[in-house]
């Protein structure tokens, strides 16, 4: 028993430490490149209470507290937080180990739609950095074969002080892309309505002889899999990874990748 009990403190320990220093860096984060009130809340919170937890252990208060059942629900939390741990590191590989389609553009067919994902507008109304990347991406793109048409998909968040999509469309057309080339989607706040709102809008104009996803690498494979779901032809799908912005911010990233995976797959959202 006494090994047990040890080794319920040392996963506590250690997955408590690893869990702050995810959420320290994300709440660092969002300090500097906001998100809005919700992931400041969630961040907070997990920063606050994680070394809350250990203290009160070390002070025996959650023993008073719980009395008959604490070791249950120490070896609950133990649980929880090295499957945090386990499926945090395992969700990074299965990101990064992913290969995806992205055929030259000279191989993609007549009438492809390059579909470009919203990211962060900063106050300035400039893309930030994430979303700069994609755009880029999609330049070269349009750039190269002139045949391409583009959906810039993307609302507006509450600190932001345009829809994604103007953002996208304003920065596409200042480097010279014509703008009838450039479908804006402006109401979409999330992957999935991304790809619904497109869809719809494609449909409205005809459909589509491919659909050409642009997003940053770590978005890609959610970005997918929902593409699947929700009735893009598979057979007609691309998908083409914008660079990531550094190692520091892609780590931040994939702390917030890891909550829209567990929303996705708990509310199917």
């Amino acid at each position: 028993m006494k090994i047990f009990n040890k080794i319920l403190d040392t996963v506590i320990i250690i997955g408590s430490a690893f869990m702050f220093i995810n959420y320290l860096s994300y709440l660092i984060k969002l300090f500097i490149w906001s998100e809005g009130t919700l992931p400041y809340i969630v961040a907070f919170t997990v920063v606050i209470l994680l070394p809350l937890m250990i203290l009160l252990h070390r002070k025996k208060v959650l023993q008073r507290i719980f009395r008959i059942i604490y070791p249950f629900v120490r070896s609950i939390y133990a649980f929880g937080l090295l499957f945090y741990a386990v499926s945090f590191i395992f969700l990074c590989g299965y990101i990064f180990a992913q290969e995806h389609n992205a055929p030259e553009l000279s191989e993609l067919p007549e009438n492809t739609v390059v579909v470009t994902l919203g990211a962060k507008v900063e106050a300035s109304g400039q893309p930030g950095k994430v979303l700069k990347r994609r755009l880029d991406t999609t330049y070269k793109m349009l750039s190269e074969r002139g045949d391409l048409i583009c959906v810039v998909s993307g609302g507006q968040g509450s600190d932001e002080p345009i829809s994604e999509a103007q953002c996208m469309k304003d920065y596409l057309v200042s480097r010279g892309i014509a703008p009838e080339r450039i479908i804006m989607e402006d109401e979409a706040h999330n992957t999935i309505e991304n790809i619904e709102n497109t869809l719809a809008l494609l449909e409205e104009k005809g459909g589509y002889g491919g659909f050409a996803v642009v997003t940053t690498n770590f978005h890609l494979p959610r970005a997918k899999y929902l593409s699947s779901r929700l009735g893009v032809d598979m057979d007609k799908a691309y998908f083409y990874p914008a660079p990531d912005t550094g190692v520091y911010t892609l780590y931040t990233i994939l702390v917030r990748e890891y909550m829209s995976y567990c929303k996705l797959f708990i509310f199917g959202t």
